[in-house]
């Protein structure tokens, strides 16, 4: 079975728009974690999906300025980032991981966000294969 993008959604708003989400094609290609708070999203969890096949990590959290605990969306945009540093620094492909910002009322947006999700996955190495084999046509 094909492992699918795993998303870690904030229950208070994120969570709330998928659910609304009526297409069953995009509901398919996620494996949905519910968070309380994206702020929850540890990097050690994120690595560790990678680590276990899934083609990438999608976080969607509340829009900054409308964070039920202040500072969540903060707090997991900058742990995302540090993720996406050590991938870099490991030779990995960063946009594996990536967030986006999404109000419970957003779900016509999240068809869009994981399509554009699964076009920078499908460009990208085999999950585990280094990004730089793929930036010079499998040259090291």
């Amino acid at each position: 079975m094909e492992k699918k993008i795993v998303v870690f959604a904030c229950e208070n708003s994120a969570l709330k728009a998928v659910e609304a989400l009526g297409d069953p094609a995009v509901l398919e290609a996620l494996e949905l974690v519910r968070l309380p708070c994206t702020g929850k999203t540890e990097v050690g969890l994120v690595l560790k999906c990678l680590e276990e096949g899934h083609p990438g990590v999608l976080v969607l959290g509340c829009p900054v300025d409308n964070c039920k605990f202040l500072i969540g969306s903060t707090r997991a945009r900058k742990r995302l980032q540090y993720t996406r540093k050590l991938l870099k620094e490991a030779g990995l492909a960063e946009e594996r991981v990536h967030m986006d910002f999404v109000s419970s009322v957003d779900a016509h947006r999240l068809p869009a966000i994981v399509r554009g999700m699964q076009e920078r996955l499908a460009a990208l190495p085999a999950a585990g294969a280094p990004a730089a084999t793929a930036a010079t046509g499998g040259k090291v």
